[in-house]
């Protein structure tokens, strides 16, 4: 008896495209990664990626911020201290850029300087969730007194993630835990404490 495929839709679907992109672009690199290629690695059909992607930029940037989002705690890290809170997030953060995710990253960021409107999806769909969950982070450690109550300048929120990625271009990899443990202690922590001095 003759055998069908069967026709795999919904987040089945997804999940397949997502996986074979992934193994695409960290082969290929964006430029050099193939709609057709990834279509086929996932046993669908072109007409099926281009129905929610138009193109392998698009479609790069989906795969690292959904598989990113499905993986982080639903709740910003809670362990009653400011410094652990930090290094908690940045070392979950950094564990989810290493291999094939990294690899989408620092394409994404190299296919960002010369798309602008790929930077600005980025920062609606995954910056603002992420400056959302650190104010909830600096707001309970105001409220047990580890900071000043004050209000904190947007840039120092974007300090951890920042670094991170700028060491995973760098170096190629996420940041050590000596390296994480500099980051909070060294350079976060003591903005968080130091009132931002107001501009003219």
């Amino acid at each position: 008896m003759t055998s069908f495929p069967v026709r795999r839709r919904g987040d089945v679907l997804r999940d397949a495209v997502f996986a074979a992109a992934l193994d695409e672009i960290a082969e290929h690199g964006v430029r050099g990664a193939s709609m057709d290629r990834i279509a086929r690695r996932a046993g669908t059909g072109k007409s099926a990626l281009y129905r929610r992607w138009p193109n392998v930029r698009a479609l790069a940037l989906d795969v690292f911020l959904s598989t990113l989002e499905a993986s982080l705690p639903a709740e910003p890290p809670d362990t009653g201290s400011l410094r652990e809170d930090l290094l908690t997030g940045l070392r979950i953060f950094a564990a989810h850029l290493e291999g094939d995710l990294g690899i989408v990253l620092r394409e994404l960021i190299s296919e960002a300087m010369h798309e602008p409107a790929l930077a600005m999806e980025f920062q609606a769909r995954f910056g603002a969730r992420q400056e959302t969950e650190l104010v909830g982070v600096l707001q309970r450690a105001m409220a047990r007194g580890e900071i000043p109550v004050h209000p904190v300048d947007p840039m120092v929120m974007q300090l951890p993630a920042a670094i991170t990625v700028h060491q995973l271009l760098l170096a190629g990899q996420a940041p050590t835990e000596p390296e994480m443990a500099h980051i909070v202690d060294a350079i976060v922590l003591p903005l968080l404490r130091t009132p931002a001095s107001v501009g003219s």
